[in-house]
């Protein structure tokens, strides 16, 4: 019987191994009286003995003990000594090695964990290659990929620049911009872009990427506006450069740009006369400190140098507000602009004095006007101040530089009511208040202006129909449908040998609003006819007896209050006309007019309505 635990050869019926003091278990090996009973036939003793016989290595079965272990133990040996846990002593004094005890491999179990571990190897580089910024860098630089982050673009970018690879550079940092246009330093990366843009002669690109920075990321630092000074110093653009220089300093403060900007232009042009108000026409004369060539505008308006004038001589000043701007010019740099306000006031004389008090006289009565100068006048040495001249009227309309010039000879007042009015003029064309008196004469009577009662002999404007015109002056000519656009509604025209008359619609019919005669048998208002003279005309109707005016006209009467007015107009030396006009209940206006060819009536001619004819 041998010990399972050691190998130890043991007596029969042994419950305890001596060796190792493992305890036996009631099985036995081959025979005995277990081996009846499973059937097995029991071993002899040769047998038994037989198997405890040495064999050579080569027919040693794996599982059998060896040969060392079937030794008696040597006297003296206390084979009980042997503490749990302990190996026993062989005869020599050596432990027996304890067999161990042989156990199944779990080989799927093996490959799960291999399996988990390859993937958590893979799932641990993809998430290097993909979360970590050396890791994006990786993927950009040998891979080739795109699909990385901005960071890693701008760094693979910066190191392809910095090898020469300009245009693979370029592409890597506009990608990186469109991938994160916000970042909290897009300003140095772009810096980066418009860097690589210049190395690669993309020199619009580069000031695009200036432009950009300066006026949509940060008008406040100095580094794009350093760059694009360089830039467009470099190609010569120095109009381009001066203004921009301006905008720098103005929007970073630094007197860098200031400074740098002063010692490049030519100095700004110098006035000799200071800006403000003056009481004199004045000659503004313009210098250049470098003798430079100066262009000038006198306004708002246009643009510096192109649009100015080159100085040549004094600028002139009238009365007025005037803005001169001026620029000094030296090849194609501009010198800032001189920038000057003026105000001319020019002086204005007094109004001129009557000699007759305004009032009610029962005759006719002579007046005159004088001009009196003001204290501030009368010692002035300035000829165009002392230059007056004084228009007035007697009509109540306020004297214009058209209208009579008084002469200094005394003149008639008309019987009845009368305005005089009169202003004083400059020599520098300055207008002094009206002068304005008002006089009634009650002696003596004067013809009525023309009015409603006044018509032809024959017919009545707006009245006479278009049918009992044609009974009195026959068939027509011709008969033509009109648009007038001074009269409501289609109109007729009717044409004779001795001119035409027009008619329009009206509730009572067509009735005759306008008509132009050369009958010598027709007879006008106040049995006026052709071949009476200019004289006998205005004879016949009210005349104030007022002077003619600068283009030879004479008024002959004005009320402003209804719009009734007389007036000779001088047309040229051969031909004039006289005009009398009144306002109708319903505010058109009736119009005669006589037609004097060498101061004799040719042609009459009287309408009614606004608009022109």
């Amino acid at each position: 019987m041998v010990c399972e635990q050691c190998g130890s050869i043991l007596p029969d019926g042994a419950a305890i191994c001596p060796q190792c003091g493992a305890e036996i278990r009631a099985r036995r090996e081959g025979g005995g009286l277990s081996g009846r009973r499973q059937g097995r036939p029991e071993k002899s003793a040769a047998q038994r003995m037989g198997s405890l016989l040495p064999i050579d290595d080569s027919q040693r079965q794996p599982h059998a003990l060896p040969a060392a272990s079937l030794r008696r133990p040597r006297a003296g040996v206390n084979r009980g000594s042997a503490t749990e846990g302990s190996h026993p002593l062989r005869r020599d004094g050596r432990a027996h090695a304890r067999p161990v005890k042989k156990r199944m491999v779990n080989w799927a179990l093996l490959g799960m964990i291999g399996i988990l571990l390859a993937f958590m190897a893979v799932a641990g580089g993809y998430a290097f290659l993909k979360f970590t910024d050396q890791g994006q860098l990786i993927m950009a630089r040998r891979m080739g990929r795109e699909d990385v982050n901005a960071n890693a673009l701008w760094q693979y970018g910066q190191e392809l620049l910095d090898n020469g690879d300009i245009t693979p550079a370029i592409r890597k940092f506009e990608l990186a911009y469109e991938k994160e246009p916000e970042r909290e330093d897009i300003y140095d990366r772009l810096l980066q872009l418009a860097d690589a843009y210049e190395v690669g002669e993309r020199m619009a690109d580069a000031e695009r990427i200036y432009t950009k920075l300066f006026t949509d990321v940060d008008k406040t630092r100095t580094d794009a506006y350093t760059q694009m000074i360089r830039l467009l110093e470099s190609q010569g653009r120095h109009m381009e450069l001066a203004s921009f220089l301006l905008v720098a300093y103005e929007n970073t403060g630094d007197n860098f740009f200031r400074r740098q900007r002063e010692e490049m232009l030519p100095s700004m042009p110098t006035a000799d006369q200071e800006a403000g108000p003056r009481l004199r026409e004045q000659d503004v004369r313009l210098m250049s400190a470098e003798d430079y060539e100066i262009y000038y505008i006198l306004g708002e308006e246009g643009s510096l140098p192109e649009d100015g004038t080159l100085y040549t001589q004094p600028i002139h000043l009238n009365k007025g507000s005037h803005i001169l701007r001026a620029v000094a010019v030296s090849s194609d740099l501009v010198s800032d602009e001189l920038r000057l306000s003026y105000t001319i006031r020019l002086p204005s004389p007094t109004a001129p004095q009557v000699s007759l008090a305004p009032g009610t006289y029962e005759k006719r009565q002579k007046v005159r006007l004088k001009y009196v100068p003001a204290d501030d006048e009368k010692n002035t040495t300035d000829e165009k101040q002392k230059d007056i001249t004084i228009y007035y009227t007697i009509d109540s309309q306020t004297p214009t530089s058209n209208s009579p010039i008084y002469d200094g000879e005394p003149f008639l007042l008309p019987l009845g009511s009368c305005v005089l009015k009169a202003v004083a003029v400059n020599g520098y064309g300055e207008v002094s208040n009206v002068m304005e008196h008002t006089y009634k004469i009650t002696g003596g009577t004067f013809k009525k202006f023309f009015n409603e009662s006044d018509n032809f002999s024959d017919f009545v404007i707006m009245k006479t129909v278009q049918e009992s015109f044609v009974n009195k002056f026959g068939v027509p000519l011709e008969e033509t449908e009109i648009e007038d656009l001074t009269m409501p509604g289609d109109c007729v025209k009717l044409v004779y040998s001795w001119g035409e008359a027009r008619f329009c619609l009206t509730e009572s019919g067509r009735v005759i609003y306008f008509l132009e005669t050369t009958s010598s048998s027709m007879t006008g208002p106040r049995k006026t006819k052709l071949g009476m003279s200019e004289k006998e005309i205005t004879e016949l109707y009210r005349d104030m007896g007022q002077a003619h005016d600068q283009n030879g006209d004479r008024s002959l009467y004005y009320d402003g209050k209804y719009g009734n007015y007389g007036k000779l107009y001088h047309l040229d030396a051969f031909n004039d006309r006289i005009d009398y006009a009144y306002t109708r209940a319903d505010t058109n206006l009736v119009t005669i007019s006589y037609h004097l060819e060498n101061s004799r009536v040719v042609k009459m001619t009287i309408k009614c309505g606004n608009g022109e004819w």
